[in-house]
């Protein structure tokens, strides 16, 4: 599950009130301590991979509580101070909250790792993903309950887990979502500040480590799916040019793929080819409708908003001088739905109904619209 065995140095602020917990033990707690800090983590590590959470989340606990009782010792200050403990200890929050989640035990999953953040401070940066989130036979259970359950409750603490697993899942995008919306509810939310603040540098080191293996690889062997991967990371690096080329040589070898052609089109309308961004959008909408129903917002497919506004400023420019374009006034309502702007949107959308190659797709995105508008909350008088 993790790497084994090194000292690790913390920097770590001494309010002990906010790290001890009184921390509940099995009638087997002696038996457990005649094992070392090692036996005991690899026995963890053993139980989880065979998906025995309950064993793991017993090691786990029973190294949580030497790790407890060893910040106890230490002399309680307010300063920031390096400190030596056992990686096996310092892992024992995390493995036990990633036990839990497992267990469906949610908000004492949050609990273990929120301690673990607070004592090791540098989590996120030393395991920037977990392969075991990232597996849908091993997560997806997990993933759909708490989807689930984020429908049917505002509590926070399924949008802190959720967004947890996202965030070492790589899915960058949807930890931001879950943990913005975490924050909305709960603006002191330790969790959800800890990660808005790492989502940006775990996107920068995954775009810039993708871009680097990529000048070792050869285009033409990928497939469709490593294609578009290797595409999305040059867009958000700001190379459209070469993102729009792999998602070209993806559509070359696969035409069914719908999100790639809209990929494609996403690149070349940030190009300032419009015409050919709008055919491109239109293929992906014909194929697959339903994308449109997804609550994206363009702006979050770049690292920099601000380039998305910019190359949407110069699509409206261009569309007050050439009101004439159809094209380019779909691929206006386009972006304006994917950004939330609806009034906007069907403003231009309305304008090409005339269309017969627009017509289809834009009546569609109006349909949206209106049914986005009427599942608005009313607000009671």
């Amino acid at each position: 599950m993790f790497s084994t065995r090194w000292r690790n140095r913390l920097l770590f602020g001494f309010g002990w009130s906010l790290l001890l917990s009184v921390l509940c033990f099995g009638s087997d707690q002696p038996n457990l301590s005649a094992y070392d800090h090692e036996e005991l983590l690899g026995r963890a590590e053993r139980a989880f991979r065979m998906r025995n959470f309950l064993a793991a989340e017993k090691y786990y606990r029973e190294l949580d509580r030497r790790l407890t009782l060893q910040l106890s010792k230490l002399p309680a200050n307010d300063k920031l101070e390096q400190i030596e403990i056992e990686e096996e200890l310092i892992l024992a929050p995390f493995g036990l909250g990633h036990s839990l989640i497992y267990l469906h035990r949610y908000a004492e999953a949050l609990e273990a790792l929120e301690r673990g953040l607070k004592t090791y401070p540098d989590w996120a940066n030393s395991h920037p993903s977990l392969v075991f989130f990232q597996d849908p036979l091993f997560s997806g259970p997990v993933v759909s309950d708490l989807e689930e359950r984020m429908k049917a409750s505002p509590d926070p603490v399924h949008w802190l887990v959720h967004g947890y697993i996202q965030f070492f899942s790589e899915n960058f995008r949807q930890a931001s979502r879950s943990f913005s919306q975490a924050l909305s509810a709960d603006k002191g939310s330790f969790m959800a500040g800890y990660f808005s603040g790492q989502i940006p540098i775990a996107q920068r080191r995954t775009e810039s480590a993708k871009l680097q293996q990529f000048k070792d690889l050869d285009a033409d062997k990928l497939e469709p799916d490593a294609l578009i991967d290797y595409g999305s990371s040059f867009f958000k690096n700001a190379d459209y040019q070469t993102a729009a080329k792999l998602f070209k040589k993806a559509i070359d070898l696969d035409q069914k793929l719908p999100v790639v052609h809209i990929a494609y089109g996403d690149s070349l309308f940030a190009l300032g080819r419009f015409d050919e961004a709008t055919q491109a959008i239109l293929t992906g909408l014909e194929i697959y409708p339903k994308y449109a129903e997804n609550p994206i917002n363009r702006r979050e497919f770049y690292n920099n908003p601000s380039e998305f506004d910019r190359q949407l400023r110069n699509l409206e420019n261009y569309v007050k001088t050439h009101p004439s374009n159809l094209n380019a006034r779909f691929l206006l309502g386009y972006n304006y739905f994917f950004t939330q702007a609806y009034e906007k949107a069907e403003e231009q959308l309305k304008a090409v109904l005339s269309s017969e190659s627009l017509h289809s797709s834009a009546q569609y995105l109006s349909g949206l619209i209106q049914r986005f508008n009427t599942q608005k909350p009313r607000k009671s008088l």
